[in-house]
């Protein structure tokens, strides 16, 4: 089935972005150790992006926080794709 991003807000926090997708998670889950990874297949594929340090799913948005260097252009890209083949 998969996700697609309808909507990117930022946050008082520079280096998190707000994602609001569809279809909305049914579920709230928060990972703030990327290298602990998660059980959550959501999660995990935005985890596995490249900069990622945290993900929060909420049941109307999935907040993003990356680290200093990584670029928002490009990461927003991948986890585009990425959340766009999850089949959970």
């Amino acid at each position: 089935m998969g996700y697609t991003i309808t909507h990117i807000e930022t946050t008082p926090n520079p280096l998190a972005r707000k994602l609001v997708v569809d279809p909305v998670p049914e579920r709230i889950v928060s990972c703030f150790d990327a290298s602990k990874g998660s059980d959550d297949p959501l999660a995990s594929a935005i985890l596995g992006c490249d900069g990622v340090t945290n993900v929060l799913i909420h049941t109307e948005f999935i907040s993003v926080c990356f680290t200093p260097d990584t670029r928002w252009s490009t990461l927003k890209g991948e986890i585009g794709r990425v959340i766009g083949g999850v089949d959970d």
